[in-house]
């Protein structure tokens, strides 16, 4: 990883929203609940003003996204659940994935139609992390490898915002009048070559994290540490006939070697933030 590749995606990360931050830091399974004094130590960390955090977070109660476990301390709430659930797949993304024999799950859509644009970005973000490709208008596609069912599968789309009327098929074969595979919609060498600049960028940010103070290793963690999640969370999950599987478990292992390090600093970052 290019040093100068560090630096330019730092500086493109380095202000997630109050939203993101405050519901991505709840999510983290060692600091399921936070103070606000908390959560604006994080935000004034990166970048965000302490009255934007506290607005944040009162809303955030109010959208049942975040709950009180009492005065000034919070929690991910019930509208919450689905989505910390899913940032936290990662750690266990492997095991979600077993041998293809060559069926399909599809989903037909085209009824649904296109009118309601919040609509159609929930779905289009459920088929986005469930690492499903529209095939031609209206019907998505993913191959049928992944250890859930499909009445599981389509009741987790459903959750993460497909609406209930989507019709789920599964099917062994899928023609379509290309002289191409299907997989091609995923564009395997890419993924190929994202999982190496992954394994790359956490290697090299921890090397040069090693010497440096508290505060810049808990920064530089967080974004990283995020960038590199929401890469494995959005990675559709490929057989091994079409992607370097070894690549895909090098990252992984090497996300948790990095969770590993980066976790006793926000342990002792958040020590002194109370």
């Amino acid at each position: 990883m290019n040093v100068l590749d560090l630096d330019g995606l730092l500086k493109r990360e380095r202000r997630p929203s109050a939203k993101r931050l405050i519901l991505s830091l709840l999510s983290q399974p060692r600091m399921a609940t936070l103070s606000l004094r908390q959560l604006v130590a994080w935000g004034e960390l990166l970048g965000q003003k302490p009255a934007a955090i506290r607005v944040t977070a009162g809303r955030l109660v109010k959208e049942e996204l975040l709950k009180t476990v009492r005065r000034g301390v919070y929690t991910i709430g019930p509208n919450g659940l689905v989505l910390r659930d899913k940032a936290s797949e990662w750690m266990t993304t492997l095991d979600r994935i077993r041998g293809w024999k060559g069926g399909w799950i599809c989903v037909h859509t085209a009824h649904l139609g296109k009118a309601n644009r919040r609509n159609v970005r929930k779905r289009e973000r459920a088929f986005r992390l469930f690492g499903f490709k529209e095939l031609v208008d209206g019907v998505w596609i993913r191959p049928d490898n992944l250890v859930c069912t499909p009445p599981q599968m389509y009741a987790d789309l459903c959750k993460l915002g497909l609406e209930t009327d989507a019709i789920l098929l599964r099917s062994d074969v899928i023609e379509h009048g290309q002289p191409h595979s299907a997989l091609v919609l995923w564009g395997s060498d890419t993924l190929n070559a994202n999982y190496e600049k992954g394994v790359e960028l956490l290697q090299h940010s921890e090397q040069k994290l090693r010497q440096q103070d508290l505060h810049t290793i808990t920064r530089e963690t967080f974004l990283i540490g995020e960038h590199v999640i929401r890469q494995i969370n959005a990675d559709p999950l490929l057989p091994t006939d079409c992607i370097d599987a070894s690549k895909r478990k090098k990252l992984v292992h090497a996300m948790k070697r990095y969770s590993e390090f980066c976790h006793p600093q926000w342990a002792e970052f958040l020590a002194q933030s109370e």
